[in-house]
Formats: C-alpha cells, sequence, structure tokens
C-alpha cells in the first residue's frame, strides 16, 4: 500500500471543520499557528500575532483562514494530512497487513507527540471533544479512508480476513484514537516501545485470516522509546 501525502487530501468546510477557506494552509502559515497554539492556547492566540509569525498582514490571514478557531482546524486538518502522508508513503512489510499495521503505528506515534495535537490537550482540549465524543472531524474521516484503502489491499492479497472495510476502518480508528489523546498516560505507566509492540500484535491479530501464522515478535522499530513519566 503506497499513499502520497497528495492523495491524503483535505477537504475544507467538511465534516469536523468550520470556516476556513477551500484553499490548504500553507506551511509557514501552519508552523505559525503551531507555535501560536504552543505559547498561549487557542483562547489566548490572536490573528495579529499569528499573521506576525508567518509574515503576513491581518487581511491576507483572514483571507487564508477565517476565524482563529478556523486556523487551528486548518492546521489541525494540515498536520493530520501531513503525518499520514509521510506514514503511508514510509511503510514497511510483505504483506499489505503488515504494511497497515506498520502504517497505524507510525501515524500514532508522531500524532501522539505532534506540536499542535500536544499543545491542543495541554491548553484546550474541549476544542477537540466534540471531535472525540459526538462526531468525526475531516481529518479522522481522512484517516479512516486511509485505513480502509488498507483493508482493501489486504482483501486483494488474501493476507487480511474477510471484513466489512467501512466496519473494520472504524473499529480500528476508534481502537486507536486513546493512544494518541491519552499518550501521556501511556507512558507515565509503561515503556512506550513496549506498549506499541503490543498494539501491533492486537492489530495483527485483529486483521490476520483464520489460520495464517503470527508474525514473529520483533520491537516496533519506529516507536520511540521514552522514559516513564511518574504518576500524578
Amino acid at each position: 500500500m503506497t499513499h502520497s501525502p497528495d492523495q491524503i487530501h483535505v477537504a475544507r468546510n467538511g465534516a469536523g471543520n468550520t470556516g476556513g477557506t477551500d484553499r490548504p494552509l500553507d506551511d509557514d502559515l501552519v508552523a505559525a499557528v503551531v507555535a501560536e497554539v504552543r505559547d498561549y492556547g487557542v483562547r489566548r492566540a490572536t490573528a495579529s500575532s499569528i499573521a506576525t509569525r508567518a509574515g503576513v498582514s491581518r487581511v491576507t490571514l483572514y483571507r487564508r483562514g477565517g476565524s482563529v478557531r478556523s486556523l487551528v482546524l486548518d492546521a489541525l486538518s494540515a498536520e493530520f494530512a501531513r503525518v499520514l502522508g509521510e506514514a503511508a508513503a514510509t511503510t514497511s512489510g510483505v504483506t499489505a497487513r503488515e504494511r497497515l499495521v506498520d502504517l497505524c503505528l507510525r501515524a500514532v506515534d508522531v500524532l501522539a507527540h505532534d506540536p499542535l495535537v500536544e499543545a491542543l490537550l495541554r491548553h484546550d482540549p474541549e476544542l477537540l471533544l466534540p471531535y472525540l465524543v459526538d462526531r468525526p472531524g475531516q481529518s479522522q474521516l481522512n484517516a479512516a479512508r486511509l485505513i480502509e484503502a488498507g483493508l482493501a489491499a489486504g482483501h486483494a492479497d488474501a493476507s487480511i480476513r474477510e471484513l466489512d472495510g467501512h466496519v473494520a476502518a472504524t473499529t480500528i480508528l476508534h481502537a486507536l484514537t486513546p493512544f494518541v489523546v491519552s499518550a501521556r498516560l501511556v507512558e507515565s505507566q509503561a515503556d512506550v516501545t513496549a506498549v506499541h509492540t503490543e498494539l501491533a500484535t492486537m492489530l495483527d491479530g485483529y486483521l490476520r485470516p483464520t489460520g495464517a501464522p503470527a508474525p514473529p515478535e520483533t520491537p516496533r522499530a519506529h516507536a520511540t522509546a521514552r522514559p516513564a513519566r511518574g504518576t500524578r
């Protein structure tokens, strides 16, 4: 399964996003939004400061993104698209099942420590709450479609058992989400590399056809080992 970053299309004004424009934010503007939210959170972020960081006028800023909240959501979509695109382009494995498991683990590891995701969880977790308990955001829909494409590839090479692609993609997405939004909690309890190895085993077992041999137990080389944090 090979998907380039260009194939991970970020729709604007779709489910989960409000406001914004039809044009994706450029890298400088995304970086400015990330820096502003990291320093101040969404509620204290200002359009003037973001514009200054990006080197554009406030008028240009509003034309490109609208309100601060819309800019943050668009930047979050851009970050998810980048991470998913890079993960899809660098997956490893002989079978489609192995590549899909690798994709999921890579995406979880990077998203869990993405600067914008970490800043939102630290300063403004309520901004993400609707997309965790009420309705999917566009980034989640894009991720589910990417997983569904991986499932289809696994059906084609017979490395994944017959599943309803939409149902299975939704199941996998919501099984992985806690490992992104609760990364700090997970890391306070166990070594993250060991946890990701167990997660890979769970995913592979869910996807593997009946009777297919299990893969050898090997550490997830791309999962960044981080020291366990003390409980609070």
